[in-house]
């Protein structure tokens, strides 16, 4: 049987200067480990590309899991060829160190100065911080100038804003290999607005490079898969297309998990009865219309006063969010209301989804939408847009809004606070809903990339959605 080679250089740089995994990344890396659990675990290999875009650096899918206790992240950081030298942290440590305390500007620079100036006068100061701590050894490393002709490599993660990915989907198609890409959404060329120019010219030249050597597309959603076929049509390109839904489960937590306990203890009081809140998980940037929040939450202090609920953000800061953040400074009661936690752990995630009185998500576009989804894991139902594929995550079991209409966001906020019999109605129907799990994934994901079954690949043939399946009756 043919194996498969999967890339992951992007994955490994975003470890490396983030130390965890947000979107794309958490897709990547769930989707590895559940198929480092399979039978059949020995055909998948994970691969990375050199700094200088020759060959690759080929690693045994089942030897990177081997160790799953030992932190796969600090593997994957080891990966990256940018460990420190002793105790004198490298420039990919002190970035993720920077970035998981959520610092910009003159704190940034101020703590990035203080990281140097420990380094040299007391460097055992800083293991205590998780700074140039030992690392764990990458797992043996096959160099490989190219991949075997039968073949097939996949290109599962955010590989656009690396030419040196797209260059060896080249070479290995021009050999006569199969490329399979993922695609997790085409916004970047659908809503260029949403995106500051570098990024989205790094998609685009991406996307036009490649689409002429794809054996095979695997869409997270089928308004992806539409996306997908509009923009080859106009470029005169055919390929199979199969819609891989994305999971419901929050790796590591139970269905309807309650009394988990978060890292970081400042969060302990929400969830209390003076902290209601709702949440809203997702990185901050433009296309996620956190602005629209908080003008709805600036209605609902006039209808609902001191009983307006909090509004947690948690996510690290991302682009165009400048209008956000004049809206929030210039308001002292909004300030007093909306929690900004960046760099939250899975745990404290986990906490904040359990202790919430829903999740809220207005996004403007999505290839999928993994909170509406996780937050149905833990039984809590969700305030999200009805645009794009957010219907596709959850169906009936949550709510729907104009994500440009304020009033109409702040109406159903206001329903969840003062109607909670219909809040506790749409969590029994959640609670004893089929939700589908990172096993059921990546199965799929082997199945059509192994092309084990002609069903698996027929682009007819679909998993049953969400929103297809049978619900329980209220009572």
């Amino acid at each position: 049987m043919a194996e498969v080679y999967i890339d992951i250089t992007d994955l490994v740089d975003f470890v490396s200067a983030y130390g965890n995994v947000t979107g794309i990344q958490r897709v990547q890396e769930r989707v590895l480990y559940e198929l480092a659990q399979r039978q059949d675990v020995d055909r998948f290999w994970c691969v990375t590309i050199p700094e200088d875009g020759h060959g690759y650096r080929a690693y045994r899918l089942r030897d990177l899991y081997a160790a799953r206790d030992s932190s796969l992240f600090e593997r994957f950081g080891g990966l990256a060829g940018d460990q420190s030298n002793g105790f004198w942290p490298s420039r990919k440590e002190v970035k993720r160190y920077l970035n998981q305390r959520g610092l910009h500007g003159l704190r940034r620079a101020a703590c990035k100065a203080g990281v140097f100036a420990r380094a040299t006068f007391a460097p055992s100061t800083l293991a205590t911080q998780g700074i140039s701590q030992p690392r764990i050894q990458p797992t043996d490393v096959m160099p490989l100038r190219f991949l075997p002709a039968e073949a097939t490599l996949v290109l599962l993660g955010a590989g656009w804003n690396d030419p040196r990915v797209a260059d060896a989907a080249i070479r290995h198609a021009e050999i006569g290999g199969c490329v399979v890409q993922c695609i997790h959404d085409l916004i970047p060329l659908k809503h260029p607005e949403y995106f500051h120019g570098g990024p989205r010219q790094s998609f685009q030249a991406y996307f036009d490079r490649i689409v002429p050597h794809v054996t095979q597309f695997v869409c997270i959603s089928e308004n992806t898969r539409l996306d997908l076929e509009e923009l080859l049509a106009e470029r005169g390109i055919s390929a199979p297309a199969h819609v891989l839904p994305l999971a419901h489960e929050f790796p590591g937590s139970p269905r309807n998990a309650r009394g988990s306990r978060p890292t970081d203890e400042r969060l302990t009081a929400f969830g209390s009865p003076e902290h209601r809140f709702l949440l809203c998980v997702g990185t901050l940037e433009v296309r996620k219309n956190g602005i629209a929040l908080l003008k709805a939450w600036q209605q609902l202090k006039g209808t609902l006063g001191d009983a307006t609920p909090h509004l947690v953000f948690s996510g690290r800061r991302g682009w165009k969010i400048d209008p956000f953040f004049t809206l929030l400074n210039a308001d002292p009661w909004l300030r007093s209301r909306v929690k900004l936690v960046s760099g939250a752990s899975d745990a404290d995630i986990a906490f904040l989804h359990e202790r919430s009185l829903c999740s809220i998500y207005p996004s403007l576009y999505e290839g999928w939408g993994l909170p509406v989804g996780e937050a149905a894991w833990f039984g809590r139902t969700c305030i999200t847009s009805r645009e794009s594929s957010l219907p596709e995550v959850c169906g009936m079991l949550v709510d729907y809004v104009d994500p440009r209409n304020v009033a109409e966001i702040a109406e159903r906020v206001r329903q969840v606070v003062e109607e909670p019999e219909r809040l506790a109605w749409r969590e029994s129907l959640i609670r004893q809903a089929a939700l589908r799990t990172w096993q059921d994934v990546a199965a799929e994901f082997s199945a059509v990339i192994t092309g084990q079954t002609a069903a698996a690949a027929d682009n007819d043939v679909k998993m049953p959605t969400i929103s297809s399946l049978s619900l329980p009756q209220a009572a």
